[in-house]
């Protein structure tokens, strides 16, 4: 389950509900801490319910640019956007979306990991912030993994 684009990067996905919140935080502080360690994997994020097209939620903008990361471009991906089966891992935000992935669209289990994320959507700043904090520690947990 290894892609390389054409510029040699190798890809993983973070998954969770409408692809405006978790996963495009997750997207954004992976794609810049795995860019700072100078490693040859990359992010992309879906929803499992997503609208295709629509911006991340402005809370998780803020919450992400207080760390240096902007993920102001994002727009939203539907979970069939992608060939599920290029990348190396998906990683979910909750159980519920890695069972969608394995059980209803029949992906190995080996090939998705649940990350235990609580979803802050239409909470305030500071669910936001701790949120982001969450995802960031996850991340750098999962960086490790790919500096070898």
């Amino acid at each position: 389950m290894m892609q390389k684009d054409k510029e040699n990067y190798r890809y993983i996905a973070f998954a969770c509900t409408g692809n405006t919140c978790r996963s495009p935080m997750a997207e954004g502080i992976f794609n810049k801490r795995a860019e700072e360690k100078g490693l040859d994997v990359r992010a992309v994020s879906f929803g499992m319910a997503a609208v295709p097209g629509m911006p991340a939620s402005p809370k998780a903008m803020e919450a992400c640019r207080e760390i240096g990361v902007d993920i102001s471009g994002h727009r939203t991906h539907f979970v069939y956007d992608f060939q599920l089966g290029n990348f190396e891992k998906i990683y979910c935000m909750s159980p519920e979306h890695a069972a969608i992935l394995t059980e209803s669209i029949g992906l190995p289990a080996e090939c998705v990991e649940t990350l235990g994320i609580p979803d802050p959507y239409g909470g305030s700043l500071d669910t936001y912030r701790m949120c982001r904090d969450v995802i960031a520690a996850a991340v750098e947990e999962l960086l490790v993994r790919y500096e070898n």
